[in-house]
């Protein structure tokens, strides 16, 4: 019998293979229908400060919107991981302020954006499933940063479609999303925002 861990594992490791085998088209064409949807949904089209992220190995790349809500005087917010592992939220000002950090990740340099002023959170992820769960790399920076945000916080994944499954096989430290949003669908697991 494979252990809960053990299929956790299999699952990254599948996505991962599925995900290096998309073109660069694919990845392109996809991001910008994930942008569009983003671009409607109500607590983020109403966020003043949102977190988003520099994709890493084919992910969703969401970029390009990025930087278009900060030229529209948002304030964006990207993951920089510190030194004890934890992870903050820092704005980019600028792709010349950053560093490369874990994974070759670019990260922003400066102080550490305090966590009750985030409207909106994007999150990555390897596989998603319908209640909003969501599986990372296995170090857990998204799970630890997660947990301590407002509930008032829009926390929504972004992934592709085929990354979506039944479960992703939860354990307690694991913190579900609001909303999921892939190429083809939405994934609605609160409606709280609403």
């Amino acid at each position: 019998m494979v252990s809960a861990r053990e299929q956790r594992q299999t699952w990254r490791r599948e996505m991962q293979e599925r995900r290096a085998r998309m073109t660069p088209e694919q990845v392109q064409n996809y991001s910008r229908a994930i942008a569009v949807k983003l671009m409607i949904l109500p607590p983020v089209r109403g966020a003043i400060t949102i977190m988003g992220f520099a994709s890493f190995g084919n992910e969703v790349d969401l970029v390009p919107w990025l930087e278009g809500l900060s030229a529209e005087g948002r304030t964006v917010l990207f993951p920089r991981v510190e030194s004890d592992g934890t992870m903050v939220a820092v704005e980019l000002t600028s792709w010349a302020n950053t560093r490369r950090g874990s994974f070759g990740i670019r990260e922003p340099l400066g102080d550490p954006f305090p966590l009750a002023g985030i409207d909106a959170v994007i999150v990555p992820g390897l596989v998603f499933d319908g209640k909003g769960y969501r599986l990372g790399y296995g170090k857990g920076y998204y799970d630890r940063f997660l947990k301590p945000l407002s509930s008032r916080t829009f926390i929504c994944g972004v992934g592709y479609d085929f990354q979506v499954i039944d479960t992703v096989l939860p354990h307690e430290a694991d913190v579900a999303m609001d909303w999921i949003v892939t190429e083809r669908s939405e994934l609605a697991v609160n409606w709280d925002f609403f």
